[in-house]
């Protein structure tokens, strides 16, 4: 049963007219060019609630953060001048509610119905790029799903804005007046995106990626298979816990952006064994985020980066992480910097991409304990690899600054169903899990001996 929640609608925003989109956001609308119709770009996020929920909170804490929220509220259109975008109204309702304590199996219906609403392409000019749900699955147990469209969020601002709801939910509850709203509009993105691209670092940017690539890729090899087009997610995951990642990141100190360094090397040599190229790239989605109020504001601002990078079969594992995050830090000082990714010569293997979502860990829902399921959709080249922050257990306490981390990974494989089935998926998972495990167990012995 699906009820209409008695919440609040935010209002249309008076005066403002169609405003051009965001490079990002222009760059997920050319690729919805040729896939109108396809649920490519849907995502969501599925918040399991353990404890005594307080649903009329929920309902003020949703309704309040669409109404600071403008991205989710945007329509996006056509127009003669170029695709448009303009502020409208919330979905009403702004949550929906639907008892699934009934079901037979409660958690398995709550999934399939998630599935679905991600299954479905979301008309951008006519409805929200977003919709909550609250399944509810027992007398303690709850699942607030996320439904939204990539155009309007990022990896990051997904964090953001579920961070800022569970603020919003834990004031209501308690009774207290939330904190002001650290979101900006988006016009104040935009201007600050239009004055990057007139100053003298977008010159910097821009040079930097011509060097990067002033060399060609290597040529494709006889024998290489052909390409084929992207294609619907077939999705494994393995999970590092604690002691295995501090294993794999080693002894001592973790330097900031050591995972992701390590991850990108890991599938570097992963690339390596499967192709035997040493001149290869790895693309590296990142947040794009400079200023207060980007870091602040829930939006569509993320780019991907092209790391060129070079595997020496002679060298060990930890010379190729140390060489992995000096081209990362390079890369992150031009990380604005859009059409970095270079033409890929007919035949040559897709990059990979490497995306690192370990932005921090939710807080909790008030008195309600929190834990986030990501639900990826879109479409993949080849095989991609997504990593998220696997949370300790309940009890187990946090991470000490500069220590091991207290948390684990979990790691999707991420793979193109028009290539690979679920025995490719699971023989590549397991192939790289034993690199990364040989690798972390002798980081100094020649790669090539890892083979």
């Amino acid at each position: 049963m699906t009820s209409t929640a008695p919440a609040a609608t935010a209002p249309v925003r008076a005066g403002r007219g169609p405003r051009p989109l965001t490079a990002a956001q222009l760059g997920i609308w050319e690729g919805l060019r040729h896939a109108h119709a396809a649920p490519s770009h849907e995502c969501g996020a599925a918040l399991t609630l353990t404890g005594a929920l307080d649903r009329p909170a929920l309902h003020r804490a949703v309704a309040r953060a669409l109404d600071e929220t403008e991205t989710l509220r945007t329509r996006f259109r056509a127009t003669p001048d170029g695709p448009r975008r303009v502020p409208g109204p919330a979905p009403v309702p702004a949550l929906a509610v639907t008892d699934l304590r009934g079901e037979p199996d409660p958690g398995a219906a709550a999934d399939a119905r998630m599935r679905t609403a991600l299954a479905t392409a979301t008309d951008l000019a006519r409805r929200a790029p977003c919709g909550h749900e609250l399944f509810l699955l027992g007398a303690e147990r709850a699942v607030l799903f996320l439904r939204y469209h990539h155009i309007a969020l990022d990896g990051f601002g997904q964090y953001l804005y579920l961070r800022r709801l569970a603020e919003l939910y834990e004031a209501f509850e308690s009774g207290r007046t939330p904190p002001p709203a650290a979101a900006v509009p988006l016009d104040r993105l935009a201007a600050e995106e239009a004055a990057h691209r007139r100053s003298p670092q977008y010159t910097r940017d821009a040079a930097y990626w011509r060097a990067e690539y002033a060399r060609p890729l290597p040529r494709p090899r006889p024998g290489e298979r052909p390409d084929v087009p992207p294609g619907p997610a077939v999705s494994l995951s393995a999970v590092l816990d604690a002691p295995r990642l501090a294993a794999v990141l080693g002894g001592g100190p973790v330097p900031l952006g050591h995972e992701t360094a390590t991850l990108v090397a890991a599938t570097a040599l992963w690339r390596y064994d499967r192709h035997g190229r040493t001149d290869l790239v790895v693309n590296l989605p990142v947040t794009a985020r400079r200023s207060r109020a980007e870091l602040d504001t829930p939006a569509q601002l993320a780019n991907e980066l092209p790391l060129r990078l070079t595997v020496d079969p002679a060298a060990g594992f930890t010379a190729l992480v140390r060489h992995t995050a000096t081209k990362v830090r390079e890369a992150l000082r031009h990380q604005r910097h859009r059409g970095a990714l270079p033409p890929r010569a007919p035949g040559a293997p897709t990059a990979p991409q490497v995306n690192v979502m370990t932005f921090g860990t939710l807080p909790d829902f008030g008195s309600c304990r929190a834990v986030c399921r990501p639900w990826p959709t879109g479409l993949v080249a080849d095989i991609d690899l997504n990593a998220y922050r696997e949370a300790p257990p309940a009890g187990a306490g946090g991470a000490v600054p500069g220590r091991r981390p207290a948390h684990g990974l979990r790691l999707e494989f991420r793979a193109n169903s028009h290539r690979y089935g679920p025995d490719d998926v699971a023989r590549h998972r397991l192939r790289f899990l034993e690199l990364l495990g040989s690798a972390a167990g002798r980081p100094d012995r020649p790669l090539a001996g890892l083979l």
